[in-house]
């Protein structure tokens, strides 16, 4: 059970189709630190109990298969920067297979440093399968947080992920599927699907 107080005190939450209706996933997070904590609703919760679903939460992105295998995440250390797995974008070899659901930005505060203006912000950003739409959501929440004391912005990201056990199966097929491939061997495939494609057209 989640609740507010000094760790948590501010909460945000998405209205997201899901097997044929909808659900809602709500993220807490603080205005004064990166902690970040995902809730669904009841039924998915009994639904993961049941065996009917399956729901992970990652505080590491790395140890997330579809974030390692279909999306840029980037680390970045400087003397007024410290950044664990922050989203750049959808790696372009998977844009036709990976598509947004929401993109979302809570602006919190505009802090001044010595080393310039940061922002704090919380980004939300909920991918899905193109070919499974209805039945796999992957939410990542992006926390920045300007950290005066030490003078750093902190930017730290952490994932749910919801999935009907079928598209679980099917995932972890393609993540096993594309992790044994090259860059190059996964370029020159996806460059004969194009062709492939434009001799069909034509």
């Amino acid at each position: 059970m989640i609740s507010f107080g000094n760790k948590i005190n501010r909460s945000y939450s998405l209205y997201l189709p899901f097997r044929g209706n909808f659900t809602i996933i709500t993220t807490y997070f603080s205005k004064s630190n990166t902690y970040i904590a995902f809730v669904t609703e009841q039924s998915i919760m009994q639904a993961c109990k049941n065996g009917e679903l399956n729901s992970q939460i990652y505080r590491d992105l790395r140890q997330s298969s579809f974030a390692s295998t279909f999306l840029d995440i980037r680390d970045l250390k400087s003397s007024n920067l410290d950044i664990r797995c922050q989203f750049s974008n959808i790696l372009p070899n998977f844009k036709d297979k990976i598509q947004y659901f929401s993109n979302e930005t809570i602006k919190l505060s505009k802090v001044q440093t010595s080393n310039g203006p940061f922002e704090s912000v919380l980004y939300l950003y909920v991918f899905g399968f193109s070919d499974y739409p209805d039945d796999f959501i992957y939410c990542l929440a992006e926390r920045q947080h300007i950290d005066t004391v030490i003078g750093k912005k902190l930017v730290r990201t952490s994932a749910i992920q919801i999935s009907t056990k079928d598209c679980l199966e099917n995932m972890n097929k393609m993540v096993s599927f594309y992790n044994g491939k090259t860059n190059r061997e996964l370029k020159q495939e996806f460059s004969d699907i194009e062709d492939t494609m434009k001799e069909v057209l034509n």
